[in-house]
């Protein structure tokens, strides 16, 4: 039984130390967010609250890097697209890059490489034009 439990333990915690983190700094002029672990079904409403106080400046470059994003959930674009209207509305502009296959394929199936601006890396989303950009 205790080695019942101990593996619950385990799997929990790996499940635990899973969950999508948001590493938000400001790099340049440019505020910086990696995207890391495995999204959950309810991302969308999870990550809101926590990065909503963070995108409060006027003109704000908010690059989200998902290099590190292990596991893609539809839900994530219900959330990309809330914090791209967010920054759209102080007038800022929202970028994507270092996309897996799968987030890349999802994104063009559903014509959405219309409403965001994706780029192959941090480097090249940074070096792009930003006037306009939402």
């Amino acid at each position: 039984m205790l080695l019942i439990k101990s593996a619950l333990r385990k799997s929990i915690q790996r499940r635990i130390c899973k969950e999508v983190k948001y590493h938000i700094v400001e790099e340049g002029g440019f505020c910086l967010i990696k995207v890391s672990g495995k999204t959950r079904k309810n991302e969308a409403v999870m990550a809101k609250g926590g990065l909503s106080p963070y995108l409060k400046e006027k003109g704000i470059k908010v690059i989200m890097d998902m290099k590190e994003l292990e596991k893609f959930e539809p839900t994530l674009m219900g959330f990309l697209n809330s914090i791209r209207k967010e920054v759209n509305l102080l007038k800022g502009g929202l970028k994507l890059c270092s996309l897996k296959p799968e987030i890349m394929n999802y994104i063009r199936q559903n014509r959405l490489d219309h409403i965001f601006r994706i780029y192959e890396n941090r480097e090249m989303a940074k070096k792009s034009e930003w006037r306009g950009c939402v």
